[in-house]
């Protein structure tokens, strides 16, 4: 028979691996690979890169302020045709925004 204190020692390591093998699993979830020469995004290539739905990305960009050129054509007064993102963005939109299930 196990003593109290052995017995919550197994319980602590034992949520702790399962802990670890969730972080694992989240994060290989969301892992995504761009080539490093790379430094501009289209909201298509996001699109495909994160798994979120272009309008979803631009209602988080405009209230984020992400999407360099497209802000800047707006404020312009120009409708601003294809939002254009930096990897910062892309690694933005990934950290906060879940993929879309839709």
């Amino acid at each position: 028979m196990l003593s109290n204190s052995t017995s919550l020692n197994l319980l602590a390591a034992s949520n702790q691996v399962r802990s670890e093998k969730e972080r694992r699993r989240i994060s290989e979830g969301t892992m995504v690979k761009v080539k490093s020469s790379q430094k501009i995004f289209t909201d298509t290539e996001v699109a495909s890169l994160t798994g979120i739905c272009v309008e979803h990305i631009h209602n988080f960009a405009r209230s984020r302020h992400l999407g360099f050129i497209a802000r800047a054509a707006e404020a312009a007064g120009a409708k601003a045709d294809q939002w254009l993102f930096t990897l910062s963005d892309l690694m933005v939109l990934i950290t906060l925004f879940p993929r879309c299930t839709h």
